[in-house]
């Protein structure tokens, strides 16, 4: 392998392999969707065959001709034992194969994994290629050439991001292109990089909110990147389109991935913000859902999928032991194939966590995205937010620290995303009415305290848990909130 990369890394040599994987980006994805599941359940068979003398293959009860909805629905805590303390009877592979990969802590508790070497590598090889090259597609063609500086802004290794990009050497280099800057700089310098070396930059990976709030007002014209992908739900994505796009010149795009299955799935060329899953990596079962309730408790197939409905999402890596893992996401099948990239496979969008709910008074229940929606819908600009709820002589109410792009009154905000509320959830109109309250609580927090929170953390993605943020992180929210705001009084 570092033979061959020292070959590649020759300019001329380099160029000429690099057009060749262009051509070839998408052509995996070309053949029948049928096709496709034909061959994923040869390789399950194979997988079924390793795993079945194994205490993780004893544990989930795979015997030979088992069938895959005959095993159990699982999550973390079905493998954390394994993780926590390996033994070499509990895996597939010799324990020397396997890579320890961590969680952000995003969705709760800090997390590890333990995950075959060959899943990181065919997870980037096969899937984070075609990524790349979705990323740099216009419509028409891939514009990647090779020496491009692809930016990215994710945690470094031990996270799962982190792991993929620096994956094919040790150095974490990339014979055709370049992964700017440095992952082990931390978030604040990461943006410095951006806004100091934004001409010289070709395409981007970065939250939302890292462009609209941290790299956007200073440079404070438009640039041109050939593709810039967005790590968050589209729902937040769309409120900024125009801009986004405004600024970029580009459409933004997006993935979907977590520590458990890497990165499972391509952008969409066609469809914004739309993705399509990769067939190699795993078996997709997709649970139906209404109003994020489960409809049917029976999962169907990838084949089964109706366009305008949502599932829940259960996933069954090819390479590791991870087996019918409830990712507690759900999706919406927006379309049936990819006309610009030739294939037929469902594009979904992503919709929202099913295991973050805001719960009011059991009256209630609402998700990240009926709050993007009534953001959007009630004309709130904000920077980030996060929620909690609280208690008040009996009732419970949704607190919202928010950080808005432009100073408003409080009250004009809490009024404004109340109304929408009131308007578009029964729930909720529901509760207000039944107890005459108003349940909604809007604190504005100073200008820069999200930002200060990311640059304290060290996370995969730099994110903010806008529900269920764990208690040490709100308690450093909070003396930040304090700090912005006594150095404001001062000034």
């Amino acid at each position: 392998m570092g033979l061959l990369l020292k070959v590649i890394s020759i300019p001329p040599v380099g160029k000429m392999v690099l057009e060749i994987l262009k051509k070839r980006a998408f052509k995996p994805f070309q053949i029948p969707l049928e096709k496709a599941l034909e061959k994923q359940n040869r390789v399950l068979k194979a997988k079924f065959n390793r795993m079945e003398g194994t205490e993780i293959g004893k544990k989930l009860g795979i015997y030979k001709g088992v069938k895959l909805q005959d095993l159990p629905i699982t999550d973390y805590s079905f493998y954390e034992p394994f993780y926590n303390n390996p033994l070499p009877s509990a895996f597939m592979y010799p324990l020397k194969d396997y890579i320890r990969v961590k969680t952000s802590g995003t969705a709760g508790k800090e997390k590890w994994f333990l995950l075959p070497r060959r899943m990181i590598i065919k997870s980037f090889q096969e899937t984070a290629v075609p990524m790349i090259c979705a990323i740099f597609h216009d419509g028409e063609k891939v514009t990647l050439q090779y020496g491009d500086n692809l930016y990215l802004n994710i945690g470094p290794a031990p996270f799962a991001a982190g792991v993929l990009a620096t994956v094919g050497s040790k150095e974490g280099k990339n014979p055709f292109f370049n992964f700017v800057p440095n992952l082990n700089l931390p978030y604040k310098d990461k943006v410095r990089y951006f806004i100091l070396n934004h001409e010289k930059i070709d395409a981007a990976i970065m939250p939302v909110s890292t462009l609209i709030s941290q790299i956007m007002p200073p440079i404070g014209k438009p640039i041109r990147l050939k593709g810039l992908l967005i790590p968050d739900p589209p729902t937040q994505v769309e409120i900024y389109k125009d801009e986004i796009e405004k600024f970029t010149g580009t459409t933004p795009k997006t993935a979907y991935g977590s520590t458990e299955t890497l990165l499972c799935s391509v952008p969409s060329v066609q469809y914004s913000m739309g993705i399509f899953f990769d067939l190699r990596r795993a078996i997709f079962e997709f649970v139906p859902l209404k109003d994020g309730e489960i409809k049917k408790a029976e999962s169907i197939g990838i084949n089964e999928v109706a366009v305008g409905e949502f599932y829940r999402l259960v996933y069954t890596d090819l390479e590791s032991e991870i087996t019918r893992i409830d990712t507690n996401s759900s999706f919406e099948c927006i379309a049936r194939g990819d006309d610009f990239l030739g294939i037929d496979y469902p594009i979904f969008k992503f919709h929202c966590r099913l295991d973050k709910l805001i719960s009011l008074m059991n009256f209630t229940r609402i998700d990240e995205n009926e709050l993007l929606k009534t953001f959007k819908e009630a004309g709130v600009s904000f920077v980030e937010f996060t929620t909690r709820t609280e208690s008040e002589k009996g009732l419970e109410y949704l607190i919202i620290y928010l950080e808005l792009v432009k100073r408003t009154n409080a009250e004009e905000v809490e009024k404004a995303i109340h109304n929408q509320l009131y308007e578009t959830d029964k729930d909720y109109r529901d509760l207000s009415d039944f107890f005459e309250y108003t349940p909604v609580k809007v604190r504005l927090v100073p200008k820069g305290v999200f930002n200060d929170f990311l640059e304290e953390k060290t996370v995969a993605f730099p994110k903010v848990s806008r529900i269920d943020m764990k208690e040490r992180d709100f308690d450093m929210l909070i003396q930040m909130i304090k700090r912005r705001t006594e150095l404001a009084s001062r000034s």
